[in-house]
């Protein structure tokens, strides 16, 4: 059987049973030379090896695909895969190519995802779903895929910005479940309540329990809603360095992304943790 919570992205990330994964940080000669046991099961089990051979063809073959400094180009890379969806969805496979970017690098890696076993499942990093929100720190640029709406909360002025404005994915994911109510009392409570009395900055415990607090509002339309942060050292050479801090409030639609999890959840990783 196929591999159940296969681990990709240098430990980072993990797929259910049913998802047979193929990184592609050996560039073309890794894609073509070898393809991993767990997927090569799927393809036989479906009758798609023919096409996914076709598939690595094409994208080998394709000078498009790689910049000239040897980097995959995704876009370039989702439109081959695109010419083949149909023919993988006919057998009941999906496919997706991922990335995941952080302070040591980028991954990518395809998603080969058998319907019948995991057809609920949505691939978070899937390039082909991004929104274009981002939260970008000194050394990465998070990216978040449709259904999941991003509220950033910035050292600097940060909650004069909540009270003035809600990000646009955010917006369309609180009106269309109807819970601006909800949304409204839960940024009233982060403004009063989550930074602390003198230093006036964000305090990660309390943001916690504040969202803890507010979440039976928000899942009984639906809605997850989870604490985020980032640390990261900032290196002043001989003299020393300090630490950045990053931190955002996630609002997850269940019925568009039902298996999502949080790139940095507060909850499962300590603030002191410099994340990769």
């Amino acid at each position: 059987m196929y591999v159940e919570g296969t681990v990709v992205a240098d430990g980072n990330h993990a797929v259910p049973k049913g998802v047979a994964v193929e990184e592609l940080n050996s560039g073309k000669k890794g894609l073509q030379e070898k393809c991993p046991p767990d997927l090569k099961e799927l393809l036989e089990k479906k009758g798609l090896i023919a096409v996914y051979d076709d598939l690595v063809k094409s994208v080998v073959d394709a000078s498009r695909t790689r910049n000239v400094f040897g980097r995959w180009r995704d876009q370039e890379f989702v439109s081959i895969i695109d010419q083949f969806r149909d023919l993988f969805a006919s057998k009941g496979v999906k496919v997706a190519l991922c990335k995941r970017e952080s302070g040591s690098g980028v991954r990518r890696w395809l998603e080969f995802i058998d319907v019948d076993i995991a057809g609920m499942y949505v691939p978070q990093y899937d390039v082909a779903n991004l929104s274009g929100q981002v939260i970008k720190t000194m050394y990465a640029t998070l990216k978040f895929p449709n259904g999941v709406g991003v509220e950033e909360l910035r050292q600097m002025g940060g909650r004069k910005r909540l009270k003035e404005k809600i990000p646009v994915q955010v917006e369309e994911i609180i009106a269309r479940k109807g819970l601006m109510d909800a949304y409204d009392a839960l940024i009233l409570a982060i403004v009063n309540e989550g930074a602390g009395k003198h230093s006036k900055m964000w305090n990660i415990e309390k943001l916690k329990e504040i969202v803890h607090s507010h979440q039976p509002n928000f899942a009984v339309k639906g809605v997850e809603v989870f604490v985020s942060h980032k640390q990261e050292y900032v290196s002043h050479g001989q003299y020393g360095g300090h630490h950045e801090y990053f931190r955002w409030v996630e609002f997850v639609d269940r019925e568009l992304q039902p298996n999502y999890h949080p790139q940095r959840d507060a909850d499962s990783k300590s603030e002191k943790c410099v994340i990769s």
